[in-house]
């Protein structure tokens, strides 16, 4: 089991760079699915979501509310929601060059 997963929830803009090994859960189908992506995902402690830059209302924040509401409803509380500050623009700032933690297409 892993420690972490890193949830993009990007759409299109997911094809420009992503964090390496991240899960792609588009925000816009994502409160349809809710309920499978809890059981996939309920057993990894730390669920980390982002969209292009996580500003407060954007996609990332969002869903990850989504995600730990129905985590805690659905009685799977040990996972726990958090949101990449700055999103996919700080993470390609910080990390972009290096080819083990950014894929590029």
């Amino acid at each position: 089991m892993k420690d972490y997963i890193v949830v993009d929830v990007r759409r299109t803009d997911f094809e420009d760079a992503s964090i390496a090994g991240c899960l792609n859960l588009p925000a816009h189908s994502f409160y349809p699915t809710l309920s499978t992506i809890v059981a996939l995902l309920a057993s990894v402690p730390l669920v980390i979501f982002h969209c292009n830059s996580c500003k407060p209302g954007g996609r990332g924040p969002r869903t990850a509310g989504w995600y730990q509401d129905a985590c805690n409803a659905q009685g799977a509380g040990t996972s726990r929601a958090v949101v990449l500050e700055g999103g996919i623009k700080a993470w390609v700032e910080a990390f972009g060059e290096d080819a083990n933690l950014t894929k590029k297409l």
